[in-house]
């Protein structure tokens, strides 16, 4: 308590990072934890981090101008790396949606635990299979971690946007939407099989309901080779857990100059 009183300005200019970062960024900012926990989480880590800084901050009753300005860019620092997080976790999610819409299962949406968009079954599953195994992995040490660090590649109120940053967000964009493609593609493939399937059937055999006869076939068509894909979408977790530290790193190198 001394030491953030002594050095308050340094404390609060530090929090403002670590806090914005905890509620942009996946799994911290689920609503199943409490907020007092969430910022409870965030200053405990402002208070280990902040006596390894150097940097000169300005004081707010000196300098209150200075003082504000450097906090917003130190929470811009920290939402731009919650939101570059975020967004590769939606690689899970175009997925499971995508899975969800040709397999049936977005006609009973449910809310996904933490958030209150309404998800598909798989979709739903995929989230929790993928927090798993991130978990699993040390992911959250990850992100911790990375926060630590970015004082290292950005100082206190030294952040600044490079001018390709708009265009470096469309091709993160493309490469995320390019992995939940493929991490849905086998699913996709077997069901658009068995549209195929059963478009030959329904003009072979007239009489035949396809829409009551197909649906439980492409279910159990969806499920099966769900089963059967699942180590190639645990190897696909893993190139989307690296991909997400690796591309942290390149966000931190481009705005620390």
């Amino acid at each position: 308590m001394n030491y953030m009183l002594e050095h308050f300005n340094l404390f609060v200019l530090v929090s403002l990072r670590i806090v914005a970062f905890v509620a942009a960024s996946p799994l911290i900012s689920m609503n199943i934890w409490p907020t007092w926990a969430k910022i409870g989480f965030a200053f405990g880590l402002a208070y280990v981090v902040a006596p390894n800084i150097s940097s000169p901050v300005p004081d707010v009753t000196t300098d209150p101008g200075q003082f504000i300005v450097t906090g917003v860019l130190e929470a811009v620092v920290g939402l731009i790396l919650g939101f570059i997080t975020t967004l590769i976790f939606s690689a899970i999610s175009f997925a499971g949606q995508a899975v969800d819409i040709q397999i049936g299962f977005s006609m009973a949406q449910m809310v996904a635990p933490g958030s209150t968009i309404p998800t598909g079954i798989l979709g739903t599953f995929y989230n929790m299979l993928f927090s798993l195994y991130f978990l699993g992995m040390g992911g959250l040490d990850g992100m911790m971690m990375a926060i630590l660090q970015s004082y290292s590649f950005i100082h206190i109120g030294q952040m600044h946007l490079p001018t390709d940053f708009p265009a470096m967000l469309l091709h993160l964009t493309g490469l995320v939407m390019s992995m939940g493609v493929e991490l849905a593609t086998p699913l996709l493939a077997s069901l658009f099989l068995s549209d195929v399937t059963f478009a030959f059937m329904s003009r072979a055999v007239p009489q035949m309901n396809v829409f009551v006869v197909g649906l439980p076939v492409k279910l159990f068509a969806g499920l099966a080779m769900f089963a059967l894909v699942m180590p190639g979408v645990i190897y696909v977790f893993n190139r989307i857990f690296l991909f997400l530290f690796s591309q942290l790193q390149v966000v931190l190198q481009a705005m620390g100059g």
